[in-house]
């Protein structure tokens, strides 16, 4: 081997000579010099390194050829100078990266802020591992650089603390761990149809709503990095993705209702047509009648009724025709009037032939009640609020419209109040409060619902409006799945005039749907993340608030006001171009009103309210 000297400034003494530290006798055996590199202090198991016999000071080649000065992404601001040993007093240091005390070794330090690295977690000490440990990223401009010892940190890629080896920018200072640095740009997951791609920040088209993932419920932030699936905008924190085929087929089972044989039949089951009866009735009904009404319990309806509601005249048994139909009408204008009648005066939900045909009706006033509304108890004692009981109620005036503290919907039915309290409940969420066991919801298909714990404002998943105070909703807590009784509550399918088709409640993600979705009633963008209606068939969607029927008001009724000779009509539309008569001639076109025909004369609900004639039986 030539010799090579070198002049080392760790060893002025003498020059340091590239020797060799193992020998082949000629038994093949090999003589190995044990000796530990001064610099490192590691074991020098290379075959040659710089040496100094008399001294007994050894390097390895690469610690004795080591940059004297040098910019470390840990402290970027200022170069770091190669020591012999540390320039305290005592000649020892601590590192700053390992914590390692009483350090006398080689030695890279800032004399400005006294901060210093052993040469081992100066991982710059080996240029050719340093090429293996140098990464590049499409979402950063700089080359990533290996940190080998754990530390704890803010993870600039999923935004938790962990301790865990990492990837750091040099130059500004980007840190993110090293199992996020190697995530694949493309995963599949248990719970979608599609493969997911990796995005580096929350993609551009997306941000118009705030957006969730869909394993967590909790949002995403705009610099989160996260896999998604644009057309169906469904997204997923990179933590929350199930990649390995083992954890995926352990939670696999958990897709499914975890319900057994026997409790299906107490299981509430959302959203349904029927929802006000179907929950009235269980509250009414022992358990065990639930499923096992038979005829022998309706042979007991009596024929004819009073209620307080409606005390002016009796209301008579009926049947509602099983098909529009047979509806001895001429036009279907005449057979759509005869289905709009039939909507309940106490819940203010349609009359269906589907379930019990049966109902109770006034043949002058027009009022009609279901069966189940016509028992109503007259006292209820509501879970949620336990303090007192509830007293039930009705509003006389025409007009009636109050908000019910569950829903927060106006509604004209007559409802449940808490006198204390001043609390008014519809006899819908009344209904809904006295469920005692799981809900199973379309809406929500992984898991079981209950009854909401929690009395603080929480965020519906549905529409992405606040549950008010009270816990009157359903809630997965697994899942941080929320969803008020407003939305519980929907039918599954409705209608509008103009459409033949029905209108499908639908939930997302939506498939198959990259197109933005507008409303068709309110011609404002609907939030992909939220509930809607659509048409299939046409491919057109509505805000479920703003399907006039969905808002819980019986149209129809009269009203007498002052100052007008003729009865006034509740109508869910006012024509174009009508103006209220009362308050400044306000712009009342397709809104809410209350209309005589004879004079084309209309009155905004505020001002019907103000001028209604009370002239109320008591």
């Amino acid at each position: 081997m030539e010799e090579k000297q070198l002049n080392h400034f760790s060893h002025e003494e003498h020059p340091l000579i590239l020797s060799e530290l193992r020998k082949e006798n000629d038994d093949g055996s090999i003589d190995r010099k044990f000796v530990v590199c001064y610099g490192c202090q590691e074991q020098i198991l290379d075959p040659a390194a710089y040496c100094c016999f008399a001294c007994h000071f050894f390097l390895h080649k690469r610690c004795a050829e080591l940059p004297r000065q040098i910019r470390h992404p840990m402290h970027s601001q200022h170069d770091l100078v190669l020591l012999g040993k540390p320039p305290y007093y005592s000649r020892s240091c601590i590192c700053d990266a390992c914590g390692q005390d009483d350090w006398k070794f080689f030695t890279y330090h800032c004399s400005l802020c006294e901060f210093d690295l052993d040469v081992s977690c100066a991982i710059l000490d080996q240029p050719e591992i340093l090429e293996q440990r140098e990464i590049e990223l499409d979402c950063h401009h700089h080359r990533l650089i290996q940190l080998e010892k754990p530390a704890s940190f803010l993870c600039d890629a999923c935004g938790k603390v962990d301790e865990d080896s990492s990837y750091l920018c040099p130059t500004c200072q980007f840190w993110i761990h090293k199992k996020c640095a190697l995530r694949p740009t493309k995963v599949k997951h248990k719970d979608h149809n599609h493969s997911l791609q990796l995005a580096y920040s929350l993609p551009s088209d997306h941000r118009k709503f705030p957006q969730q993932c869909s394993v967590c419920w909790k949002k995403v932030r705009l610099r989160d990095w996260v896999y998604y699936c644009g057309p169906c905008r469904y997204f997923v924190h990179i933590t929350c993705v199930v990649i390995s085929q083992k954890d995926e087929e352990q939670l696999r089972e958990d897709i499914e209702y975890p319900i057994s044989g026997e409790q299906v039949q107490n299981v509430v089951k959302l959203p349904s047509n029927n929802t006000a009866q179907e929950l009235i009735a269980r509250f009414l009904l022992k358990e065990d009648e639930i499923s096992n009404s038979n005829d022998s319990v309706k042979s007991n309806i009596p024929e004819e009724i009073f209620l307080i509601s409606h005390r002016k005249h009796p209301l008579v048994l009926l049947e509602k025709v099983q098909n529009l139909d047979e509806i001895e009408s001429t036009t279907s204008d005449d057979q759509e009037e005869a289905k709009a009648l039939l909507v309940c005066d106490v819940c203010i939900e349609p009359i269906c032939s589907s379930d019990d045909p049966h109902y109770y009706a006034c043949a002058e006033c027009g009022y009609v009640v279901h069966l189940t509304c016509s028992n109503l108890p007259p006292k209820l004692h509501i879970p949620q609020h336990p303090q007192h009981p509830f007293s039930l109620m009705h509003n006389p005036s025409a007009v009636g419209h109050f908000t019910c503290q569950a829903c927060y919907r106006w509604t004209n039915a007559n409802y449940y109040n808490c006198k204390p309290c001043e609390l008014s409940i519809c006899i819908k969420c009344a209904s809904a409060s006295m469920i005692t066991s799981s809900v199973k919801h379309d809406g929500h298909k992984k898991h079981l619902l209950a009854q909401l714990q929690s009395s603080d404002r929480i965020r519906c998943t549905a529409c992405g409006g606040y549950t008010y105070g009270g816990g009157f909703g359903f809630a997965c807590e697994d899942c941080h799945f929320y969803v008020g009784y407003n939305c519980a509550l929907l039918p599954p399918t409705t209608t509008q005039r103009w459409d033949k088709h029905p209108l499908l409640l639908i939930y997302p993600p939506y498939f198959e749907h990259p197109e933005e979705f507008y409303c068709v009633l309110c011609e404002k963008e609907i939030n992909p993340n939220h509930w809607m209606y659509h048409c299939r068939e046409c491919d057109y969607s509505l805000h479920p608030l703003c399907i006039p029927q969905i808002g819980r008001v019986k149209y129809g009724r009269f009203l007498n006001v002052n100052n007008h000779s003729h009865p006034l009509t509740h109508v869910p539309e006012a024509k174009y171009k009508s103006f209220c008569g009362s308050c400044n001639n306000r712009r009342l076109d397709w809104e809410e009103a209350f209309e005589c025909d004879s004079c084309r004369f209309y009155l905004c609900p505020d001002c019907a309210y103000e001028r209604e004639l009370t002239d109320y039986e008591e």
